[in-house]
């Protein structure tokens, strides 16, 4: 339990993920090395482990330096290196577009929990359905947003509660490296979501997000 309120994920799937790094990491940058000096460089388990931290917690380069002992800029390459590889590895079949088979279980769920409304609080920026269309384009507009709603709020709920991450501003600079992380995020995300379907475990904590706030 305490391994997954870390990583947001089991042990066995954080291992699979570091298996099929190391069995494509053909630049040798997980690869454990010695220095010119026969000393030892980090194992791949601490690099994987910096950018889980960076990952999952939303914090600094600098700020597992200490608990990794690996230097700032090590922590922001292994970041980098991570979502990159995380893609290459897994991306073909945890990035793809929903099949029949995946359709027909989520509209199962879908119908199993039903679609109510009310998850909005009433602020003007979150666009809220009409309550009683009369015209065509209005009943399309309700048809199509109830729908979707609540499932694409639920699923990057959860999504940003196990990778803070991509819950707050974005750190990179560069607009493929935001993407990495993304991509990163939703594949291992899938996985989590696989993982808990064949189990019937939730590997999930949701944190407090405060209470609402009422707009007088």
């Amino acid at each position: 339990l305490l391994f997954m309120h870390r990583f947001r994920m089991s042990r066995n799937l954080f291992k699979r993920i570091a298996d099929g790094i190391l069995e494509h990491d053909y630049d040798g940058y997980f690869t454990q090395k010695r220095s010119a000096s026969g000393a030892l460089g980090l194992h791949p388990l601490q690099k994987m482990t910096a950018a889980m931290r960076m990952l999952t917690y939303g914090i600094a380069a600098d700020g597992a330096d200490e608990y990794i002992r690996s230097a700032e800029a090590t922590n922001l390459e292994s970041c980098k290196k991570f979502v990159i590889k995380v893609y290459e590895v897994f991306g073909e079949r945890y990035l793809r577009s929903p099949n029949e088979e995946d359709i027909a279980r989520l509209l199962a769920i879908g119908e199993e929990r039903g679609f109510p409304d009310g998850i909005y609080p009433r602020w003007a920026t979150f666009v809220k359905s009409i309550p009683a269309p009369d015209t065509r384009k209005h009943k399309t507009f309700a048809k199509r947003q109830e729908g979707a709603r609540k499932d694409v709020e639920r699923a990057f709920g959860v999504l940003q509660s196990r990778f803070a991450i991509v819950r707050g501003p974005a750190k990179g600079w560069k607009r493929k490296e935001i993407g990495d992380v993304m991509k990163a995020c939703v594949i291992m995300h899938n996985m989590i979501v696989q993982e808990e379907r064949q189990t019937g475990r939730q590997s999930c904590t949701f944190e407090a997000m405060g209470e609402r706030v009422t707009v007088s």
